[in-house]
């Protein structure tokens, strides 16, 4: 026994430390029980202070969807315009992942802060939520762990809960920023069109015009004038055609023949020329018969001439000193076919009077309205102008309030939408310590240890037999 302790005691040269010594030699035995005490001790002590201090860790999981389709929505409004607002899907942009961004919104520390508040604990004792993104998916995994179950399942709910309402306040925030920018342009565009409806009124006041088809009305009234001036002159010179022809043919004229009409319609002129015309013929008769100094002749030419001059003086009376400029122009003998022509011809020169008249009317007519338009030219290009601009101002400003409303409903726009795929699970163990874990790994490097040794007590040969396949 005080040889082996002796041996045991003795340091080792360095070849046997490399070769090693005989298989049979027990001699190692105590070094290698101390080697492998002394490791498995430094192995199994820290996995034994984990398993007997480690306190109980419960994790509770939450999963996330985010649908990935977008919106649509279209407004038309008749006579104005059209708004149209669309939200193209979270996931069409390689740039941004709204995945990435809801992980770093799930592990912000206003979110973690808030949390904490509602459950009444310290940040740094709430933790940091575990988060997973699946790829090529739109799946978010976090977990929350705790003393307990339910204290880790209450921790989940508490940041889920938390991070939806973040979530609802940045999409109102940006909802109301779009707002706010939609108001003062709105303004802008209601402004724009306040100002083009006065400019409109007072083209309006001044020119009397109420838009440019009013102004087109007016060309066209125009254009209406000037056909029916045509068409008077025409009239007007079919009549005077007429009268002409039929002055020339009574070889009279139409005021001869008024005052013939109304001499002939005085019952005393008539019986004159009754008595006229017996007159003449007893003088003619008396003249066939007798010589000029005849005193039936002289007696019958004084009875004509006293008659003549009875007729004279009546009709001074009824037609005035005309009668008298042109009594060669005047028959009183009473002719049916004759009077009913001097009537024709009295009458169609007051026609020619009456189409003379509306001539000159409808040429003032026309000269009025000519100036009118040459007046109002200008002025109906300004309110046309100003007309366009504001129909264009107006669909801009309604179709901005259209989208404004529109846009109220885009509320997922650059926040999709996220639904909670699984609530908080309730962990039916604890995530930590794992005792099995733990064991296994001890048990396995134990084994790699021994095996080590194992090696170790076998060099010698090994490396014998190294040592003589180098050397053939």
């Amino acid at each position: 026994m005080l040889t082996k302790f002796r041996l045991f005691r003795s340091r080792p040269s360095v070849a046997r430390v490399v070769t090693g010594g005989r298989l049979n030699d027990a001699g190692r035995l105590p070094r290698y029980a101390l080697i492998f005490g002394l490791l498995a001790a430094a192995l199994w002590a820290p996995i034994i202070t984990y398993l007997r201090l480690t306190p109980e860790t419960f994790v509770s999981d939450v999963s996330l969807i985010l649908p990935g389709s977008g919106a649509q929505a279209s407004v038309s409004l008749a006579d104005l315009g059209q708004a149209s607002s669309s939200a193209s899907s979270a996931f069409s942009s390689s740039r941004v992942s709204p995945t990435q961004t809801y992980k770093r919104l799930l592990a912000a520390n206003r979110t973690l802060q808030r949390a904490a508040d509602g459950l009444e604990l310290e940040r740094d004792e709430l933790g940091a939520p575990r988060i997973k993104l699946v790829d090529e998916t739109s799946l978010i995994h976090f977990s929350m762990s705790g003393p307990s179950p339910e204290a880790a399942q209450r921790r989940a709910d508490a940041v889920l809960k938390v991070f939806l309402d973040e979530l609802d306040a940045l999409r109102a925030d940006e909802l109301k920023h779009r707002q706010r920018a939609a108001r003062f342009a709105i303004v802008d565009y209601e402004r724009a069109v306040e100002n083009l409806r006065e400019k409109i009124a007072e083209v309006q006041q001044s020119s009397g015009l109420v838009s440019f088809d009013h102004f087109k009305d007016i060309v066209a009234e125009r254009d209406d004038l000037a056909g029916r001036v045509e068409e008077a002159r025409t009239a007007k010179g079919v009549a005077d055609a007429s009268l002409k022809s039929l002055a020339s043919q009574l070889d009279t004229t139409p005021e001869i023949a008024a005052l013939n009409l109304r001499l002939l319609a005085d019952p005393e002129i008539q019986d004159l020329a009754k008595t006229l015309a017996s007159q003449h013929s007893t003088l003619a008769e008396a003249e066939g018969r007798f010589g000029a100094r005849h005193p039936a002749v002289t007696s019958a030419w004084h009875a004509v001439s006293g008659t003549e001059a009875r007729l004279a003086q009546r009709g001074r009376v009824i037609g005035g000193e005309q009668v008298m400029l042109a009594s060669t122009q005047f028959d009183f003998a009473p002719d049916t076919a004759r009077t009913s022509l001097m009537a024709e011809l009295v009458a169609m020169s007051a026609e020619c009077e009456s189409k003379a008249a509306a001539l000159a009317s409808v040429e003032a007519q026309l000269e009025e309205i000519d100036t009118r338009i040459a007046s109002l030219a200008s002025q109906a290009a300004r309110l046309d102008d100003l007309s366009r601009d504001y129909q264009v101002a107006e669909a801009v400003f309604a179709s901005a309030l259209a989208r404004t409303d529109t846009s109220k409903a885009e509320v997922y726009a650059s926040y999709p939408l996220v639904q909670v795929l699984a609530d908080a699970s309730l962990p039916d163990t604890a995530s930590s310590p794992r005792p099995k874990i733990a064991l296994a790994a001890g048990v396995a490097a134990t084994l790699m240890l021994l095996m080590a040794l194992a090696v170790a007590w076998l060099r010698q040969p090994l490396v014998n037999k190294l040592l003589n396949s180098g050397a053939a």
